[in-house]
């Protein structure tokens, strides 16, 4: 009896996870660091919060550039009707220049200035709270401040 016990070899701290036979445990335990099945959707659960903020940010900040571009041309096209005669007083032309925003969001704050002188210019400034136009506020990152576009041109 005393010559088997002396062969066996059992490691000084075995593994014992269930079955209390530590090579058929440690033999386990090599198949599951080696099993890759779900390794793909562990790695797809560790990513897809930054892809999807990502996402989302874009099509934040590109809605608000789309706003941005829209109320330029619209300033725009207010301070040409007001210089060339189109628009005959200031009112008029925030009045044009709001409906031509009206689509979008009702707090377009539009300010049209005639000039004086010995001032030429034709002013127009239109602002807009970010967070009221933004198509998509789930980011939440830069939506304070407003958007402003403004534009001067020469009365003729």
């Amino acid at each position: 009896m005393k010559s088997q016990d002396a062969l066996t070899l059992l490691p000084s701290n075995p593994i014992r996870c269930g079955s209390g036979h530590p090579m058929r445990d440690r033999f386990r335990l090599k198949q599951f660091w080696r099993n890759q099945q779900g390794a793909s959707a562990v790695e797809f659960a560790l990513i897809a919060p930054l892809l999807f903020s990502l996402l989302l940010g874009i099509i934040q900040y590109g809605s608000l550039f789309l706003i941005q571009g829209r109320m330029t041309d619209t300033a725009r096209d207010t301070a040409r009707r007001l210089a060339v005669g189109d628009l005959s007083n200031e009112s008029d032309a925030e009045a044009y220049a709001a409906a031509a925003l009206s689509d979008m969001s009702p707090r377009f704050k539009v300010t049209a200035s005639l000039p004086h002188l010995p001032d030429r210019d034709v002013s127009v400034v239109i602002s807009v709270p970010k967070e009221d136009v933004a198509w998509v506020n789930l980011v939440g990152v830069g939506m304070q401040g407003d958007l402003t576009a403004q534009f001067h041109m020469l009365k003729e």
